[in-house]
């Protein structure tokens, strides 16, 4: 496959506002491949301009995360029209914001020194889409190349205190006009969050040039993905970090 081929098709729904299927002849056939059409699409969309967040997760720590640029940065509280997305899926989640850059370099960064370039730790609601009409079936490096499901992500309150939560004993709630999607307590995928920065922050120094001051980097699920309808107003709550909220609108 060639990658500007993929990531032609990919642009044009984007551009169109529809879904296409995937193609066994387009098909990534490596995280690579899936990378490269990230690239390709996010200038396209965009204009060139430069990723200031990222989305990096995994199901567990066995498994080789993967990243993907995020499309909208949102603050809460925020309205997006629900027309703008195929499949409104919403997430609870916990991103960090860096103070200071973390440009590529010989020695790799230290643990210290990646906690010690992170400002705060906020709260996060990811806006899932997808412009792949096959999406329940498509392969996960296709679900990849489609920047691993991403819409946007609105961002809420956080903490400069970080460092001294448990995020194993963390709670996260999620809801829809008030109703509990998912309330859950040291959720996350690798226990604590942290753990996938030192590869978010290696990947990018590869991939990009580095983080930069101000960058956000969210880090996955706390309780799934859940669907939800035009016209609701979604919550993200993490006790002791704060509340993001969303409303879906449907004009």
């Amino acid at each position: 496959m060639n990658p500007a081929d993929t990531a032609a098709l990919l642009a044009g729904a984007h551009s169109a506002r529809v879904q296409v299927r995937t193609r066994a002849d387009l098909a990534p056939q490596s995280a690579g491949d899936a990378y490269a059409v990230q690239d390709l699409v996010y200038a396209a969309v965009r204009g060139g301009q430069r990723v200031t967040a990222w989305k990096v997760g995994g199901p567990d720590d066995k498994v080789e995360p993967t990243a993907s640029p995020v499309l909208r940065v949102l603050k809460t509280p925020a309205r997006v029209a629900a027309g703008d997305f195929h499949m409104i899926g919403v997430e609870a989640e916990v991103a960090y914001k860096l103070a200071r850059d973390l440009p590529p370099r010989d020695v790799p960064y230290s643990d210290k020194e990646i906690a010690d370039a992170v400002s705060q730790a906020v709260v996060a609601i990811e806006i899932c889409d997808t412009r792949l009409a096959d999406w329940k079936e498509a392969p996960d490096l296709w679900k990849l190349a489609d920047f691993q499901s991403n819409g946007a992500l609105v961002t809420g309150p956080g903490t400069r205190w970080w460092r001294d939560i448990d995020f194993r004993a963390q709670r996260a709630q999620l809801l829809a006009d008030g109703r509990l999607l998912a309330d859950v307590t040291g959720a996350h995928p690798y226990g604590d969050p942290f753990r996938l920065l030192p590869w978010i922050v290696a990947h990018c120094a590869r991939r990009c040039g580095g983080l930069r001051a101000g960058d956000l980097v969210t880090t996955g699920s706390w309780g799934g993905m859940h669907l939800v309808q035009p016209g609701c107003e979604v919550m993200a709550r993490f006790p002791g970090i704060g509340d993001a909220r969303l409303v879906l609108a449907k004009d």
